[in-house]
C-alpha cells in the first residue's frame, strides 16, 4: 500500500510537470536508441544494393532521418502537455551579442580540442568520424547544417524548454547538457558536447532563441569539418598549427580566459537589459 502511494505520489508529481521532466528525458535516450536500431538495420540491407553512388546522399540521411523520426515523436509529447508551448521559440536575439558568441564558441572549439587531445579516440570512431564529414557538399550539410538544426530543435527547443519549466535554470542546463552528451553515445565526445551545450544552454534560457542555439552550434561545428579537412590525420593544436607544447598550453588557458570574461559581459549585459529581453521573448 505505501509503495502504491509512492508511486501514486509520484504520477501526480509527473502530471504538473511540463516536458520533459529529468526522468523523461532519459525516456528520449531511449526513444532515440530505438529509432536508430529499427531505421539503422534495413539501412544497413539497403546499403550494399545502392553501392557508393549514393554514398553521399545516403550519409546525409542516414544522420537526419531518425533525429526527424525523433523529433516528430518527442514533439508529439511536448503538445499532448498543457504545460508546453506548442511553437518552438525562435526569438530574435541582440544582434549585439553575436560577435562576442562567436568568439566564446571558437574558444570553446580551441579547449575541446586541447580535452579531447588527452584521450585520443579509438582508430574506429575517427574512421566513423571520417566517413560521416566526408570531403563534400553532403558531409558539410550533414554536419555544418542538418545537425546544428535537428540536435538543437531536440535539446534546447524540446528538451532544455521543458526542463526549464521544471528546474532551476542552472539545473536545467546542466542535465540538458549532460543528454547532449550522452546523445553522442561515445564518451570521447561526450566531454566536448557537455561543454559546449552548457555554453549553448546558457544563452538560451537568456534569450530564448533557437536561433542562436543553430548559430553557435552550426560556428562550432564547421569549424571543426575545415579543419578536419586541412589536415585530416591532426588530432591536437601541435598537429594542426604545429604548435609547441607551451604554445599550446597557452592557447588553452587563454581561451578559459576569453570564455569567463565573456560570461561576465552576458551577466552584466542580461542585467541591464532584463526588461527589454524580457520583452522581446514574450510581447512579440
Amino acid at each position: 500500500m505505501e509503495e502504491m502511494n509512492t508511486q501514486q505520489q509520484e504520477a501526480v508529481k509527473t502530471e504538473k510537470m511540463a516536458y520533459p521532466s529529468i526522468k523523461q528525458s532519459w525516456g528520449i535516450i531511449g526513444i532515440l536508441l530505438l529509432v536508430m536500431i529499427g531505421y539503422g538495420i534495413p539501412a544497413g540491407l539497403i546499403q550494399p544494393v545502392l553501392g557508393d553512388s549514393l554514398k553521399g546522399p545516403m550519409s546525409f540521411i542516414n544522420y537526419a532521418l531518425p533525429f526527424a523520426i525523433l523529433i516528430f515523436i518527442v514533439l508529439g509529447y511536448k503538445k499532448k502537455n498543457p504545460k508546453n508551448e506548442n511553437a518552438f521559440a525562435f526569438n530574435p536575439f541582440p544582434m549585439v551579442l553575436l560577435p562576442v558568441v562567436v568568439i566564446v564558441t571558437l574558444c570553446m572549439l580551441v579547449i575541446n580540442v586541447e580535452i579531447t587531445s588527452w584521450v585520443p579516440a579509438p582508430e574506429w570512431l575517427m574512421e566513423l568520424f571520417k566517413d560521416l564529414m566526408q570531403d563534400n557538399l553532403w558531409g558539410f550539410i550533414s554536419v555544418a547544417i542538418a545537425a546544428p538544426i535537428l540536435e538543437e530543435l531536440l535539446v534546447r527547443g524540446i528538451v532544455l524548454d521543458g526542463l526549464l519549466k521544471n528546474y532551476s535554470p542552472w539545473k536545467a542546463i546542466v542535465w540538458s547538457a549532460v543528454f547532449f552528451g550522452i546523445m553522442h553515445f561515445n564518451p570521447w565526445q561526450f566531454v566536448s558536447a557537455f561543454s559546449i551545450g552548457i555554453v549553448i544552454g546558457y544563452l538560451y534560457w537568456k534569450t530564448k532563441s533557437l536561433l542562436l542555439c543553430m548559430i553557435i552550434h552550426a560556428v562550432n561545428n564547421g569549424t571543426a569539418f575545415f579543419l578536419s579537412k586541412s589536415n585530416p590525420d591532426a588530432i591536437t593544436w601541435k598537429e594542426m598549427l604545429g604548435l609547441g607544447t607551451v604554445e599550446r598550453i597557452g592557447l588553452f588557458f587563454l581561451a578559459i580566459l576569453i570564455v569567463w570574461l565573456a560570461y561576465r559581459y552576458f551577466e552584466n549585459y542580461f542585467k541591464k537589459n532584463e526588461e527589454p529581453i524580457e520583452e522581446l521573448r514574450y510581447n512579440k
